[in-house]
């Protein structure tokens, strides 16, 4: 008895095991046949507010940026400022020699002395009846021209010696002491970084939207984590023959003196506010040949559309029309994507 038990479990437990195989390789098979399904993310959108910005490229310029001269010729007698100096408005910075205007103000000075004390007497004279009027208007007319040319010689010396017309740095020398130099040579280089100008251009289309006292925001790759604010403070007239664009200038503060003339900026001005739009980024559209396109979920299966873009602003553009408000939209996992294809949502963001 014993030995017909085993004899029938040992018959038994192979066939168990043939049925499981066979199972095991159905459902391998239909595991296969089944789709795959792309994971995507979704975004429902609503309607918001878009600011759109016009973003230029610009260099920076100081306001208070000039070349000091000798407005007389002569040798540089003395030198009180070099590169890199900081100096205050007024300071003397340079002289040049001087001696014949030097002996021309003596001069002057000498002969006002002189007409000052023959006024005084006429004065005297015509109070007392010695002298006619004639007599002292002829004394007051050499007063007021000696006065005036101990004014001009006194003017003409002030002009050999070179001073500060505001505060600043010294950014650069072009002579030396013992030098000569000519009438208008040029002596030293003064800058205020204080207040900065950026030159920038608009495009045709964009010169009549922005107007003096528009505000901007200025970035400067030297200083990524800073945002500098600006101010639109010029629009040229006329545009510039060869590029046809308008020469514009902004103008922002710049009290620490970190940024520097010559760097390179970008410009962003507000354009336009856009109310009650449907924003999506930028990369949820796919460019085919029929044009713009999104996928929008419908149930579990999506469904090509094409789209009209807008106006954009970081990344995020307005679609303008082919989408509805409150509509579900592909916006990851959507490249490979064709009309009627069934995915799985991953992400959801309403």
């Amino acid at each position: 008895m014993r030995k017909r038990i085993l004899l029938c479990c040992l018959i038994f437990i192979p066939a168990i095991s043939g049925c499981t195989q066979t199972e095991a390789q159905e459902s391998k098979e239909q595991a296969a046949q089944r789709p795959r399904l792309t994971n995507v993310e979704v975004q429902t959108v609503h309607p918001t507010v878009l600011e759109e910005y016009l973003t230029l490229t610009g260099h920076t310029e100081s306001m208070y940026d000039v070349i000091l001269a000798s407005e007389l010729g002569g040798t540089v007698m003395k030198l009180h400022a070099d590169r890199g100096d900081r100096v205050s408005r007024g300071q003397v910075l340079a002289k040049v020699s001087a001696d014949m205007y030097e002996a021309q103000l003596a001069e002057a000075q000498a002969n006002l002395r002189l007409k000052q004390a023959g006024l005084k007497k006429a004065k005297t004279l015509y109070e007392r009846g010695s002298i006619s009027s004639m007599q002292r208007l002829q004394a007051q007319v050499e007063h007021d021209a000696a006065e005036a040319n101990a004014k001009l010689a006194e003017s003409r010396l002030e002009r050999a010696i070179i001073k500060a017309p505001f505060s600043g740095m010294i950014d650069d020398r072009f002579a030396d002491r013992g030098e000569m130099v000519s009438p208008g040579g040029q002596l030293f280089r003064l800058v205020n970084r204080g207040k900065m100008k950026i030159k920038s251009e608009l495009a045709e289309l964009d010169v009549s939207t922005f107007h003096p006292g528009s505000a901007a925001e200025v970035h400067i790759d030297a200083f990524p984590d800073m945002v500098f604010q600006a101010k639109l403070v010029y629009v040229a007239a006329s545009a510039h023959q060869a590029s046809r664009t308008f020469p514009c200038e902004f103008e922002l503060d710049n009290p620490k003196e970190l940024i520097r003339g010559g760097m390179m900026v970008r410009i962003h001005v507000l354009k336009d506010t856009h109310q009650d739009v449907l924003v999506l980024p930028q990369t949820a559209l796919v460019e085919t040949e029929t044009g713009k396109n999104v996928f929008v979920l419908e149930g579990e299966n999506v469904r090509k559309r094409n789209v009209t873009p807008g106006a954009s602003n970081s990344g995020m553009v307005i679609v303008a029309s082919g989408l509805n408000p409150e509509e579900t939209v592909i916006v990851t996992g959507q490249r490979d994507l064709v009309d009627g294809q069934q995915v799985r949502v991953t992400s959801r963001k309403d």
